[in-house]
């Protein structure tokens, strides 16, 4: 019974589909048709083949473009950096050989000037030098006066002095320093006696002795001035500056070779 069912229907819309076809399918089939997009130009794999090899020639020629760039830019770096590690090099080797030029030239000049000095500087007297006829009696004690060529620095001097069993003179008493001058005679030379200010500044004492210049003061007017900031070591002097100056005390440097006066401490 269904089967007939089915059958009755199929009857029934044939007619229907079949009316369609004639009178309206091909209508519709050709909108349909026409609503589709226009048949394209077929692509060869050949064009393909061409477009992607211009591809990637155009592509490697911009790589290889780039990789010349940062070559270039390398070797400018590289440059750059060599001349400035040349150039700072030849700089050090200038620098360098200057400073030897200059330390040979000091050590010529320092040599030089202890060849001079050896043959200019005055050495310490042996105790054979000084003879009975060189050694001065006079009513304040025994003394030695050194000759025009016997001439040293204060400390030297007083080296000499201690050597020989004397001290530099220490000149402590008017009749002492009168007696001392008289000996000296009318010349002006200098002579270190062992008054000095080395311990601390304007406070002079008698090294010989080992007390200070209180009880008698012999210094000419205006000394001691301590020129320079170095005159630390008393000497008689004539101020030539000074008319009719005779013998009397003035500081000068330590260093400075001048005649010497030692005496015997224990005639006093």
């Amino acid at each position: 019974m269904r089967a007939t069912l089915q059958i009755s229907i199929f009857s029934l819309f044939l007619p229907l589909l079949l009316w369609n076809r004639e009178s309206g399918v091909e209508a519709s089939t050709d909108a349909v048709c026409a609503c589709q997009p226009a048949p394209t130009k077929p692509v060869y794999f050949s064009d393909y083949t061409n477009l992607h090899s211009d591809y990637c020639d155009r592509r490697t020629a911009s790589e290889l473009e780039k990789l010349t760039l940062e070559k270039l830019e390398c070797e400018y770096q590289t440059a750059l950096f060599s001349s400035i590690h040349n150039y700072s090099l030849a700089t050090c080797n200038t620098v360098i050989a200057t400073k030897e030029t200059l330390c040979d030239t000091n050590t010529q000049m320092q040599t030089e000037a202890i060849v001079a000095c050896n043959k200019a500087c005055p050495r310490p007297l042996q105790l054979e030098s000084i003879k009975t006829s060189e050694i001065v009696k006079l009513a304040t004690g025994s003394y030695f006066l050194s000759s025009p060529t016997q001439q040293m620095n204060w400390h030297m001097a007083d080296q000499f002095c201690k050597s020989n069993g004397l001290e530099l003179a220490s000149v402590e008493t008017i009749k002492e320093n009168d007696a001392l001058v008289a000996a000296f005679g009318p010349g002006t030379d200098r002579f270190w006696i062992s008054g000095n200010d080395l311990g601390s500044e304007k406070t002079f004492y008698w090294s010989g002795v080992g007390k200070t210049m209180e009880t008698f003061w012999y210094f000419e007017k205006g000394q001691p001035d301590n020129a320079n900031n170095n005159e630390n070591c008393v000497q008689y002097f004539v101020d030539s500056r000074i008319a009719g100056a005779t013998y009397k005390w003035n500081d000068d440097n330590c260093n400075t070779p001048f005649r010497f006066v030692c005496e015997l401490e224990a005639t006093k």
